[in-house]
């Protein structure tokens, strides 16, 4: 057999059935290259953004690997078809939730769980050469490797994704990191990421780092930071940290001094008994102090909320639009909960009767488009209507998305800041006016 490997991120379809050519921000994955680097140097490597790039259909590759952040799984899904078709061995993996699983074992000879590192991918390789391929390998999360960033070559991507970590210290019930992870985390050696951030930067983009939570261990994000500034990374980076970072102020000028300019925080709600359904530990009430600290310290603010919550009423939309005004966040970011396969509270729903027993099918069916799901409420919620949640959450990404609050957010001192915050609302503005057609789409009587 050919030994050649061609490794593939799909994209999304679009209502109209064209595919989504744009990178999305909320997307950006760090699959290509850790994939890429546990390849064995005697196989050939082909690869496949399809954000960038069409899947080649005719390539000659022996071995075609899928890799998908979750929420482009259902094209995914056509292309595995396609292969098998034309006899080619498929294998799956890097998935984070239970509903790839679910879908891809179906399609794909092969699914694998976890990172696999250099050795473990040989011995995947090794088994289709033999013939001898299993239908599932379990890889564990020992990426302490440096990646392969020459995958990015001439893609045009506004971000170059970067990796500290994996897994969450928290286990929120709602995260998808949970049912992995149970609130444990594996930081990778400062060496490697080190090692990835300077050939991240030869791209002379911003950098973000997609841990699920980069104030996971203060001393490893201080000492991180300190080698970004010893090595003279010259760099402007973001990521994810948990709230409570708000109160470390000797991080926070630490990570602005290394290059920090945004970070985004999954707040989600801003009710404190919403929190016990979440199994989050933080103070509702101290997140404005919090994000005062933050933006103190010279780093800018995106926020997440999910709506639908069994606290949440007609007047949690309100309260939410006034917070993100009030506080200054720079990036405010809602969507409607969504109950991902396997985690603690869609377990939990599941077990109230509240998630339709047709949840699977009708996810499938509004998955032509990335932002549908989070505009669609999956479950019942406790004290609003299925209508009145999906009206009033749009109502409400309107407000954020208006054009005149995106131009309020983008007045910031530092240009090149500004640019990247008007082009974050700019998508999170299409992405509010993509799920007022899936509305009329699927919800044609909805006022």
């Amino acid at each position: 057999m050919k030994k050649k490997i061609y490794i593939i991120q799909p994209t999304y379809r679009l209502m109209d059935g064209t595919l989504l050519k744009e990178f999305p921000i909320f997307n950006y994955s760090y699959n290509l290259p850790l994939l890429s680097a546990t390849i064995p140097t005697d196989w050939e490597k082909q690869f496949g953004l399809e954000y960038c790039d069409d899947v080649d259909f005719n390539s000659d590759a022996s071995v075609i690997l899928i890799t998908s952040t979750g929420y482009d799984i259902a094209h995914a899904v056509d292309i595995a078809l396609k292969f098998k078709r034309k006899g080619k061995i498929s294998i799956f993996g890097a998935h984070m939730d239970d509903l790839s699983d679910q879908l891809m074992r179906q399609v794909c000879n092969s699914v694998f769980y976890g990172y696999p590192n250099p050795l473990k991918m040989a011995e995947i390789l090794k088994d289709i050469e033999s013939g001898n391929l299993q239908a599932e390998y379990h890889c564990g999360m020992n990426i302490d490797f440096p990646f392969d960033y020459s995958v990015f070559r001439n893609k045009k991507m506004w971000f170059i994704p970067a990796l500290a970590s994996l897994g969450c210290r928290y286990s929120c019930s709602y995260c998808c990191y949970t049912p992995i992870f149970s609130g444990h985390y594996r930081v990778r050696h400062v060496d490697n990421v080190i090692t990835d951030l300077r050939s991240a930067h030869t791209f002379h983009r911003p950098i973000v780092f997609l841990d699920a939570n980069l104030y996971n261990n203060r001393t490893y994000l201080k000492r991180l930071c300190e080698r970004i500034l010893s090595e003279e990374i010259h760099m402007r980076w973001g990521g994810q940290c948990t709230i409570d970072i708000g109160d470390d102020r000797e991080v926070l000028r630490l990570m602005r001094k290394a290059g920090c300019h945004m970070l985004f925080f999954g707040l989600e709600t801003l009710d404190q008994n919403n929190m016990i359904q979440l199994n989050k530990s933080f103070d509702t009430y101290r997140y404005a102090d919090q994000l005062r600290q933050v933006r103190n310290a010279g780093i800018h603010i995106g926020a997440f909320f999910m709506l639908g919550l069994d606290e949440d009423n007609i007047d949690t939309f309100e309260m939410v639009y006034k917070f993100c005004r009030d506080t200054k966040i720079a990036v405010p970011y809602v969507h409607i909960f969504f109950p991902v396969p396997g985690t603690p509270l869609e377990n939990t729903l599941a077990y109230q009767n509240r998630l339709p027993t047709t949840m699977f099918d009708q996810y499938l069916e509004k998955m032509p488009q990335f932002s549908v799901p989070c505009s669609f409420a999956y479950f019942t919620p406790k004290k609003l209507t299925v209508n009145e949640l999906e009206n009033r959450y749009l109502q409400l990404f309107g407000k954020l998305t208006r054009f005149s609050n995106i131009i309020r957010r983008t007045m910031v001192i530092n240009l090149f800041d500004a640019g990247i915050i008007f082009k974050l609302n700019l998508e999170a503005r299409r992405k509010y006016r993509s799920m007022i057609k899936a509305q009329k789409i699927f919800s044609p009587d909805a006022s």
